[in-house]
C-alpha cells in the first residue's frame, strides 16, 4: 500500500520555526517531524508519496529516493490551492481501485490505530472524541458506524467525534470534480462529503492524536515522545550573567551578589543552574563581577563543575556576554542573572532557524507600564523596541533569556549593552526573532517587590 503525505505548506502558524525550514522538517527530539510520522506507519505501507512545495529541497535531501526500506516518490504542488488539489497531484502515481493512506505531515498519531484502519480493507477515517469539537472537522456516524456527515468547524456540532487527518481513500476520491471553497481553496473535506453520500465510509477511533500547529506544540510532542526518559545531554553553552550588585535589593540582601539571594532555601543562581541541568544542559559558564570570590567559593563548596570569567570592571550586559563567550564559535544561550523562568532551552535553540537568527524570549503580560515592549511582525521577527509607556496595559516583554549567534559580537566594543546597543541593530537587519514563553512562571528578581513575589511562588511550588 502507498501513503500520500501532504508536506507542501509554509507552516505560517509555526513562525519563526518555519522561516528557514519547512514544517515537516522542524526538529522534534533530534529528528524531523516527518520522520516521526513515517515511523508510525505500519509495515503494509511500502511506498511514500510526498507532496512537497515550500523549501522542498530539504525534504528531498533528507528522505532521498528510498527511506527505511520504503520507496519515496515526490510530487510538487506548484500552487497552494488546497488539500484536495494537493492530493490530485498524486493521482498519476495511484492505480485504479487502489486503496491508499492519506495524511498530513503535521501531527503525531497512534501507530496501532493507523494499522487498524489500513487493515480494515475499507475506506474510512481515524476519529477521536474531543471535548471541544467545533474547532475541527466533526463527523457524525450512524448506529452501524458509517459516516453520515462531515462538517468543518460547525457552531453546533452534531457529535463529539472529530477527524484527525488520517484517511484511507481509493480512486473514488478523484471521481468527484473539485469545488472551490469559501476560502478560495479546493479542500479534501468537500470530496469526503461527496464520497459518503454514495459509498460506505467507516471510522476507526484512535487512542492518540497530537496536532501540531504552534511552536509550543513541539515542546509537548517532545515530552510525549520521550515518555519521561531523562533529558539527553546538550553541549550548548549557557552563559549566566551573575555580576550584578543588587543595589535595589532589601537591606538584608546587599551583603552578597544579587544572584545569591535566597529563594526557598537556595540561591537564585542555584535554581537557574538546576533548570539548565534538568534539561540536559551542563556546559554552563558564569560571568562574574561584583563579589566574584563569594560565588567562586560557593561553586567549590557545591562541587559544581562550572566555568566562569571575571570582569575587572563593569562591561555592560553585551560586554559581559562577549567576554564569557570568548573563544566559543557556536551559538549559545545567555541568561540575565536576575531573571528566572522555566524556559525550554531546546525550544529556544529551535527558534533560531538552524543558526540563522538570534532569539529573544518574550512573555505577554498585562500591567506592563513598567517595562519596555517588543514589537514584532506576523513572522515573529522583532522589528522594534518600545520604551516604557504608562498608557499601555498589555504587551510582550523581554524576559532575559537569549539564543545568540557568535558572529553578532564581531566589531562590537569591549563594553556595551546588548539590549540597547546590539539588539536594535539586529532587529533592523531582520536577524532577531521572538520565542514566546508559555511555561509556568517568570520572575525578574531585581526589586524587593519582585523578590518577595518570587519567594512566595517557590515556597508553594518547591
Amino acid at each position: 500500500m502507498k501513503a500520500v503525505i501532504l508536506a507542501a505548506g509554509k507552516g505560517t502558524r509555526m513562525r519563526p520555526l518555519t522561516l528557514e525550514t519547512p514544517k515537516p522538517m522542524v526538529d522534534v527530539l533530534g529528528k524531523p517531524l516527518l520522520h516521526h510520522i513515517i515511523d508510525s506507519l505500519p509495515a503494509e505501507i511500502a511506498e511514500l508519496i510526498l507532496v512537497v512545495g515550500y523549501k522542498q529541497e530539504q525534504i528531498r535531501a533528507y528522505f532521498g529516493d528510498s527511506f527505511e526500506g520504503r520507496k519515496v516518490t515526490y510530487v510538487e504542488q506548484k500552487e497552494r490551492l488546497g488539500t484536495a488539489h494537493a492530493l490530485f497531484q498524486a493521482q498519476p502515481h495511484l492505480t485504479k481501485g487502489e486503496r491508499f493512506l492519506f495524511m498530513f505531515a503535521d501531527d503525531l498519531h497512534s501507530p496501532s490505530a493507523i494499522e487498524r484502519l489500513v487493515k480494515s480493507g475499507k475506506i474510512g477515517a481515524l476519529v477521536q472524541e474531543h471535548i471541544d469539537p467545533k474547532r475541527f472537522g466533526v463527523i457524525e456516524i450512524d448506529k452501524d458506524g458509517k459516516i453520515v456527515s462531515l462538517e468543518e468547524k460547525p457552531d453546533q456540532p452534531r457529535s463529539n467525534l472529530v477527524a484527525v487527518g488520517v484517511f484511507i481513500f481509493d480512486d473514488k476520491f478523484f471521481q468527484y470534480p473539485l469545488k472551490l471553497s469559501s476560502r478560495g481553496e479546493y479542500e479534501y473535506v468537500d470530496q469526503v462529503k461527496e464520497i459518503i453520500k454514495d459509498h460506505q465510509f467507516i471510522v476507526e477511533k484512535t487512542e492518540f492524536w497530537h496536532p501540531i500547529s504552534d511552536p509550543y506544540h513541539i515542546n509537548e510532542a517532545e515530552q510525549i515522545l520521550s515518555k519521561g526518559a531523562p533529558a539527553k545531554t546538550d553541549n550548548t553553552l549557557i552563559i549566566i550573567l551573575a555580576g550584578g550588585k543588587g543595589t535595589r535589593m532589601p537591606d538584608g540582601e546587599k551583603d552578597k551578589p544579587k544572584v545569591m539571594v535566597d529563594i526557598a532555601g537556595k540561591p537564585l543562581l542555584e535554581h537557574q543552574i538546576e533548570i539548565a541541568m534538568a534539561q540536559g544542559f551542563t556546559n554552563i559558564r558564569l560571568s562574574l563581577g561584583y563579589m566574584a570570590d563569594y560565588i567562586i567559593d560557593w561553586l567549590k563548596e557545591k562541587n559544581y563543575k562550572i566555568g566562569y570569567v571575571v570582569e575587572n570592571e563593569p562591561l555592560g550586559t553585551g560586554g559581559a556576554i562577549k567576554l564569557a563567550a570568548k573563544g566559543h564559535d557556536k551559538p549559545f544561550i545567555a541568561i540575565n542573572g536576575d531573571d528566572i523562568a522555566d524556559v525550554n532551552y531546546r525550544a529556544l535553540a529551535r527558534h533560531s532557524g538552524r543558526g540563522k537568527y538570534s532569539v529573544i524570549t518574550g512573555l505577554e503580560l498585562e500591567g506592563v507600564s513598567a517595562f519596555g515592549l517588543l514589537e514584532f511582525d506576523k513572522d515573529k521577527r522583532i522589528v522594534a523596541f518600545k520604551e516604557k509607556q504608562p498608557d499601555i496595559n498589555q504587551g510582550v516583554i523581554n524576559i532575559g533569556h537569549y539564543y545568540l549567534l557568535p558572529e553578532i559580537f564581531e566589531n562590537t566594543p569591549e563594553a556595551f549593552s546588548i539590549e540597547h546597543d546590539l539588539f536594535p541593530k539586529l532587529a533592523q537587519d531582520g536577524k532577531l526573532v521572538l520565542m514566546e514563553h508559555k511555561g509556568n512562571y517568570w520572575f525578574g528578581c531585581g526589586t524587593p517587590e519582585t523578590l518577595k513575589a518570587t519567594r512566595a511562588y517557590f515556597a508553594k511550588s518547591h
